[in-house]
């Protein structure tokens, strides 16, 4: 009786299997670290992009219009947010709003991931 060694593999071996797994893991662990970051900035750019059209901050100081963003922060839930990262300037006519910041989000052990975010918004000042 002869008996043939050949046979076809099928399948994927036990250690293809845990490459994949290794691999998968860890981009949906880097997804759960990068999301909230991004729906963090989501909220920062909807409180600039809010600051357009809105009357109560056309007609404020520079100290008026940060304050405003403060509380709009805290609203949304940002209360980690670096406070030095918010600049205000006020020229002739015009008051400049410029949020930029970095976030670093450790991964696991001495692996992080930095992301850099920057808003910027030009809006006319409607001086007192």
């Amino acid at each position: 009786m002869k008996t043939s060694l050949k046979q076809k593999q099928q399948g994927l071996t036990l250690i293809s299997w845990l490459i994949i797994f290794a691999v998968g893991g860890f981009f949906i662990l880097l997804g759960m670290k990068l999301v909230p970051i991004y729906l963090e900035n989501q909220s920062v750019k909807s409180i600039v992009e809010s600051l357009r059209n809105d009357s109560k901050a056309r007609g404020e100081s520079a100290a008026g219009v940060k304050k405003l963003i403060y509380k709009r922060l805290k609203i949304n839930s940002i209360y980690d947010f670096p406070k030095d990262n918010i600049k205000i300037k006020k020229t002739k006519n015009r008051l400049l709003v410029d949020i930029t910041y970095d976030k670093i989000e450790p991964i696991f052990a001495n692996i992080s991931v930095m992301v850099s975010f920057s808003e910027k918004l030009d809006i006319e000042y409607i001086s007192n």
